[in-house]
């Protein structure tokens, strides 16, 4: 059985805030507020870069 972090590591997070908020129809205030709510957005949770910054993978979330 394979691993999830095994999995995780497969997709690329190259995308900022912003540019998955737009990917998802949505504001990156949205993005930012709910993660800072829950840990996630809606499943997906992002990287945290050695700069602070966060990194997402480039996935639309299904509603």
């Amino acid at each position: 059985m394979e691993n999830k972090s095994t999995r995780e590591e497969r997709i690329p997070y190259d995308q900022s805030c912003d540019q998955f908020a737009a990917l998802n129809q949505v504001k990156g205030q949205s993005v930012r507020s709910r993660i800072c709510r829950t840990g996630s957005y809606f499943g997906v949770v992002p990287r945290k870069l050695a700069n602070g910054r966060l990194a997402f993978p480039a996935v639309q979330v299904e509603r």
